[in-house]
């Protein structure tokens, strides 16, 4: 059975057409975040990895060494736990490797202090150059 591949998708450079299960190669996203923010997703990830999984995985190894593991809901409800922590790792740590620390208190040269909200009209300029 061959792929269905959209009309206006160009070829590949080899000359095939692209691959349905090839990611689009995108740069990570920029995560804006205070210093406060970034300290607790810090902690969150040193929590999960330090305490909550070892914990998880102390139960896992009991349940799993009491013997059938189809009916034990013990192992099953671990095993599904230490997934989600594995998933929620993954997440912090991503969003930490992409973290630009921004401070909100942050003032422009001239003092005033940078703001916008929504809703609100925000006139733009090249650096450097002055309102007048």
């Amino acid at each position: 059975m061959k792929a269905a591949v959209a009309q206006n998708d160009p070829p590949a450079k080899n000359g095939s057409p692209p691959s349905p299960m090839s990611a689009p190669s995108t740069q990570p996203l920029k995560n804006y975040i205070t210093p406060e923010g970034l300290q607790r997703l810090k902690d969150e990830h040193r929590f999960l990895l330090t305490r909550e999984r070892p914990a998880v995985t102390q139960v896992v190894a009991w349940a799993a060494s009491n013997g059938d593991r189809s009916e034990n809901a013990d192992y099953q409800y671990g095993k599904r736990r230490l997934r989600e922590i594995d998933r929620r790792i993954r997440f912090l740590t991503k969003r930490i490797d992409a973290a630009e620390v921004v401070d909100p208190e942050a003032r422009e040269p001239g003092g005033r202090r940078r703001r916008s909200s929504s809703g609100r009209r925000c006139a733009t300029r090249p650096p450097g150059e002055r309102s007048g």
